[in-house]
């Protein structure tokens, strides 16, 4: 038999995140794929004590409020995956105001269930510097 090279292995793409999945879900407003990745005891950690228990009230809370946000765009800059069960995702979430867009920087710390369902998700908001 023939010598022919080096095999070619097909490039192993890793899947992407359940995290990312919901949060790429939140911003196109796919509510039914939100609810798809979370747990349903999850509890949300809202960063001005907004905080939610279980599906229902969450999806509906995301319903109310992500279509008022006028011009709404969420960049993911960083995904860190901490063991099996723990992501941290750093982002930013644009929203037109009269004065020009707002530029919100967060971050977001999610704890997967046994299941790998989003059981917590944790909000952080980088504070603006104050005005000078």
């Amino acid at each position: 038999m023939a010598y022919l090279g080096p095999v070619a292995r097909p490039e192993i793409i890793p899947a992407e995140p359940l995290a990312v999945r919901y949060l790429r879900a939140v911003a196109r407003q796919d509510w039914q794929a939100v609810t798809n990745c979370l747990s349903p005891g999850v509890v949300r950690h809202g960063p001005f004590g907004d905080d939610f228990e279980g599906i229902a009230p969450y999806v509906s809370f995301l319903t109310r409020t992500m279509p008022l946000l006028v011009g709404y765009r969420m960049d993911i800059d960083r995904v860190l995956e901490v063991g099996d069960q723990s992501t941290i995702v750093e982002l930013r979430e644009t929203i037109e105001m009269e004065g020009g867009p707002l530029v919100t920087h967060e971050c977001l710390v999610f704890q997967s269930d046994p299941d790998g369902l989003l059981a917590e998700i944790s909000v952080y908001i980088r504070q603006a510097p104050p005005a000078r």
